[in-house]
């Protein structure tokens, strides 16, 4: 299936830019041109409109790099940063107590974005950068959205397109992924053995309001040798991370708007 033709070909631009800048180190506005296949002229003048209003910055070798707007906007009070704010200090002590990086992700507009992460202790630990935002389907905190919004959902906000087969484990037809589907639902959680990484496990839970509602997805992730070694007892964290999720649930309720 053929992308979709852009309805701003200059924003897209600019988005391009950000993706870019935001996963890679600092660039000189030739090599921006080039990463991007622009014409030198079209990206001086989108750099220069952008370090002007504050959302790039430029080091002394004329390198760019995300600048101060763009934090400053990332820390918004609205819902997305609320919720950051409130999951933080359950999330921060699950790592402690765990060692373990924690995830909260949630579903916006087909997308999954990662609203709060919180790292372990653990000598080994799960710390990767989310450069993506389609992985319903092989990561945990994606996967507990998945359960929730069904596969027809799923073939909707992908567009039909083939899903991302991340590893050899990665489930990606939709006889798999029903049968995921029907066993997260029928035992309440997440389990994601080398499905969106090699060697990595993790584990997922639900985040609801009192009504039922799904707020997010709760996750945590280790190598997987930590189970097979008995370094992660996989029944008792599931536990943990179900109770987090229910003071996380308590806070949302107390402190969010109601829908």
């Amino acid at each position: 299936m053929p992308a979709p033709k852009p309805l701003n070909q200059s924003l897209e631009n600019a988005l391009d830019l950000f993706e870019l800048l935001a996963h890679g180190p600092a660039l000189k506005s030739g090599d921006i041109a080039r990463a991007l296949d622009l014409k030198p002229n079209t990206a001086n003048n989108m750099l220069r409109t952008l370090f002007r209003r504050g959302f790039l910055t430029q080091d002394e070798s004329g390198c760019y790099s995300l600048g101060p707007q763009c934090f400053f906007l990332s820390q918004g009070t609205g819902v997305l940063g609320s919720l950051r704010q409130l999951a933080l200090p359950d999330m921060l002590e699950l790592s402690r107590a765990t060692g373990d990086n924690a995830f909260l992700g949630l579903d916006v507009d087909g997308r999954l974005y990662m609203v709060a992460h919180t790292e372990g202790t653990n000598v080994i630990r799960v710390s990767e950068t989310q450069r993506w935002q389609n992985q319903f389907h092989c990561c945990a905190a994606g996967k507990v959205v998945l359960a929730e919004r069904g596969l027809a959902w799923l073939r909707q906000v992908t567009r039909g397109e083939p899903l991302v087969k991340r590893t050899p484990r990665t489930l990606t037809t939709d006889a798999e992924l029903q049968r995921e589907i029907d066993r997260i639902r029928r035992d309440g959680h997440v389990r994601c053995i080398n499905e969106g990484m090699e060697d990595i496990y993790a584990i997922g839970v639900a985040v609801r309001r009192p009504s039922g509602e799904l707020v997010a997805g709760l996750s945590q992730s280790f190598p997987t040798f930590f189970v097979d070694q008995g370094k992660v007892d996989v029944e008792a964290r599931v536990r943990l991370l179900h109770d987090c999720a229910q003071r996380l649930s308590c806070r949302f309720e107390e402190n969010l708007p109601k829908e």
